[in-house]
């Protein structure tokens, strides 16, 4: 028995008389086709809400949202913590009693049969295989297929134009920048590593929108970034380093002292840009649009 499935009976057993929810059986997709009670099970699905004008009922990780996720509206204190991306509550999740669960494949497709005998569920794939590879466009069909079941396609169609107005500006803004080259990367917290985003990804397919040119050409990921390390930049030195970091993050200070490090062409040139670490590069048009305005200031 999966952990999953072992969990999913221990649920229904210890959960029966919380709410009948739990013990009723998976309902059509269509028979609630205006959500307004929602749980989203991956952040850039709770932003998507907010960015719609709805404050989810229940979000999973709600502390790591508020660390990593920096956009307004913020969640209201009221919204309630279902527990892990990774492992959600259903005992949680079955109590704010939903009308719609958003989650994402490659997490929550395994209980997928027990989060629809709570509510109406629906799974997303964020990140395309290598033949369909288009993450941008991807988050923009989500959003929009989101914003159908709570009855907000009008408000997510000026959400999206917002979106690519501000992308035309950002093109004009930086069109002069001389070096247009860039590579992206983001520190890890734990351990001395770097992820190089390659062109697959939505942060380089946003950057690359406005006009820059990713250096990284890396081998295809399905979450659209390369973990590397130092040896592996000498081959983009002549790019611009746009990275985010963590505050006083060991490993990018271990790097003030590597030989390879300093004699690279963007570190002696000066070129290294560091973006805010709250700037999530996995969300939606919020966020899409917070990476564009940090663009704009490193570039105009």
């Amino acid at each position: 028995m999966s952990k999953f499935t072992r969990r999913a009976f221990l649920t229904a057993a210890t959960a029966s008389a919380l709410t009948v929810a739990c013990n009723r059986s998976p309902r059509p997709q269509a028979a609630n086709p205006t959500a307004t009670r929602v749980i989203a099970l991956e952040w850039v699905y709770a932003e998507n809400l907010l960015a719609l004008g709805i404050q989810p009922v229940g979000v999973a990780d709600i502390q790591g949202y508020k660390r990593y996720v920096n956009v307004e509206p913020s969640l209201d204190e009221s919204v309630v913590d279902v527990g892990t991306r990774q492992e959600p509550s259903l005992e949680a999740i079955a109590q704010l009693k939903p009308d719609l669960i958003l989650g994402v494949e490659l997490r929550h497709q395994t209980i997928y049969d027990t989060l629809s005998a709570i509510a109406p569920t629906l799974i997303f794939n964020p990140y395309p295989s290598a033949n369909n590879s288009n993450q941008l466009d991807e988050m923009q069909q989500t959003f929009l297929k989101i914003a159908e079941r709570v009855n907000r396609r009008d408000v997510a169609e000026k959400v999206l134009q917002q979106m690519q107005t501000q992308f035309q500006t950002a093109t004009t803004r930086i069109k002069n920048t001389p070096k247009p080259d860039f590579v992206l990367g983001q520190f890890s917290d734990n351990t001395p590593q770097l992820r190089l985003f390659t062109d697959n990804s939505m942060a380089a397919q946003i950057i690359t929108a406005i006009g820059l040119k990713n250096a990284w050409k890396g081998e295809f990921d399905r979450f659209g970034f390369n973990t590397v390390w130092i040896e592996a930049l000498p081959k983009v030195e002549t790019a611009n380093f746009i990275y985010i970091s963590a505050p006083n993050s060991p490993y990018q200070k271990q790097l003030e002292d590597n030989p390879v490090w300093k004699k690279l062409q963007f570190v002696q040139q000066n070129r290294l840009y560091a973006i805010a670490p709250d700037t999530w590069l996995f969300g939606g048009p919020l966020s899409a649009q917070i990476l564009t305005e940090k663009i704009i200031q490193t570039f105009a």
